[in-house]
């Protein structure tokens, strides 16, 4: 496991993704329960860090808080990210598209301003909160002007996992090239260049989680 650093912060952090690890690479089976003192002790940290990271860990749909027996296991499979990205890559593709024609000047300003702020941040465990809310930000603004109400509906629903920024920090830049195309596009005004950038934007992050985990298994039954 990470060593456990003093700073409060940090060891949460830390924490989140050493559980995060063993949810992943198949260690924590799903329906197991995730006892806080069991791992406060392997971890070597108070019960606070845990409770904390396991917050976290609900949020990104790793762990459900149950009433009565506490934190247990729901990791994401292989399906469940075929399933959410597909889907999502079509229907964000489609809102953009019709989003397109009614995004104003202020907006495409907006997004500029976004843009900027997210290739302005070096990508760590401390800023990853940030980087989030920036991502959150940017997609929902591309969007914000499609007329179809059941589509953002429907992709507000799948919404964007904050599991990924976490797993794909080596993908950083790559990112970061894409919402630049994707702004782009906007800039010139073309809805179905626009549709295809954020269809791909969102299929690479699709098969980079895959791999991601497919790696860490493998690691696992390795060791």
């Amino acid at each position: 496991m990470t060593e456990i650093t003093p700073n409060k912060s940090t060891i949460v952090k830390t924490v989140t993704k050493s559980l995060r690890q063993v949810i992943l690479d198949g260690t924590l089976k799903k329906g197991d329960r995730l006892i806080q003192e069991e791992w406060a002790e392997r971890l070597g940290v108070s019960r606070m860090p845990i409770r904390e990271a396991l917050t976290q860990l609900q949020m990104e749909g790793l762990v459900e808080l149950v009433p009565h027996k506490g934190a247990i296991v729901t990791p994401i499979t292989h399906d469940n990210i075929e399933e959410i990205y597909q889907t999502r890559s079509i229907l964000e593709g489609l809102a953009v598209e019709k989003s397109l024609p009614f995004l104003t000047e202020d907006d495409k300003q907006e997004l500029e301003n976004i843009l900027l702020q997210m290739e302005a941040l070096k990508l760590t465990d401390e800023t990853n909160d940030e980087y989030i809310r920036l991502n959150a930000s940017f997609h929902e603004t591309l969007r914000k002007g499609c007329p179809w109400p059941r589509v953002l509906k429907i992709v507000e629903t799948l919404g964007i996992s904050p599991i990924a920024p976490n797993l794909l920090i080596d993908e950083f830049q790559e990112t970061q090239r894409e919402h630049r195309c994707i702004y782009e596009a906007v800039l010139r005004g073309d809805p179905y260049e626009l549709r295809a950038a954020v269809e791909y934007h969102i299929f690479r992050t699709k098969n980079n989680l895959i791999n991601y985990m497919e790696r860490l298994k493998s690691k696992n039954l390795n060791k």
